[in-house]
């Protein structure tokens, strides 16, 4: 599937290390995140799953919160939108980065569906348009959090332990290693860095931070490392999570992504 139109680099700086994604293996890491959140299809790029408070958009299906119930999960649509406007975007011109989510309820957004409303036609083609864009700011994010990771560890052992998982994942060699950045970039994308203090249940947190800390450093398969600990991560979420919440229905499609991080 062909979803990025232009081409691009994108450089991350890490430390001492310069990651450098070229149009190729961008194009290779969104393809596939696109398909976990969308299967890739066009009609996924505005949705809403039955039972959230929260439209999804876009080819990382970044979180919209509505004006009347916002969340306390990370915004992603609003900092997307605006890196990506300040990239060069053109959103409709009733979009901004603080626009709530134009429909306030599952049932609104079903309606704007069904009927193909004009703010449904115009927010899916300026998606759909801007799939490029969106892939860099998921890289981005990711540059962003590896920082952010450092700074949150508790203990010198800690950061030591983030530190080494991330940059083992994401070289090889001395190269990039694209199954490592793929792994990090798209589980960034789906659960967040872990840092957010609000993004708990029960004081246990869900992201990449609470990844990285519990994988196994020792295992020669740092995919089957990586893989492994997401699943306990997720797993555990579902058990401390508030059943109205009913999460454990995500399981299986969560559980089939992770098989990506092992099967690029």
């Amino acid at each position: 599937m062909k979803i990025l139109l232009i081409v691009f680099f994108i450089i991350i700086n890490l430390n001492a290390y310069n990651l450098t994604l070229n149009n190729k293996e961008a194009l290779i890491i969104a393809n596939k995140i696109w398909q976990n959140e969308g299967a890739g299809k066009r009609k996924y790029l505005v949705w809403w799953n039955k039972g959230e408070e929260f439209a999804s958009c876009g080819i990382g299906h970044f979180i919209w919160f509505t004006k009347d119930k916002p969340m306390w999960f990370f915004h992603a649509f609003p900092d997307m939108l605006k890196f990506i406007t300040k990239e060069g975007a053109k959103p409709p011109k009733w979009l901004t980065p603080n626009t709530p989510c134009v429909w306030n309820s599952y049932k609104e957004w079903q309606y704007a569906k069904k009927h193909n409303t004009k703010k449904m036609q115009e927010l899916t083609n300026f998606l759909n348009n801007t799939k490029a864009l969106q892939a860099k700011y998921m890289v981005h994010r990711l540059n962003k959090a590896y920082n952010k990771l450092l700074n949150y560890a508790k203990t010198p052992e800690q950061r030591k332990k983030i530190e080494y998982n991330f940059k083992n994942l994401l070289f090889k060699n001395g190269k990039v290693d694209m199954q490592g950045a793929y792994c990090l970039i798209d589980y960034t994308n789906f659960k967040g860095d872990g840092t957010l203090e609000s993004e708990r249940y029960n004081g246990y947190g869900w992201g990449l931070y609470q990844v990285l800390l519990h994988m196994d450093s020792k295992n020669k398969n740092k995919y089957k490392a990586f893989a492994d600990s997401v699943r306990f991560i997720l797993d555990r979420l579902i058990k401390v999570s508030p059943p109205e919440r009913r999460l454990y229905r995500f399981r299986k499609g969560w559980f089939n992504r992770i098989k990506t991080y092992e099967n690029f």
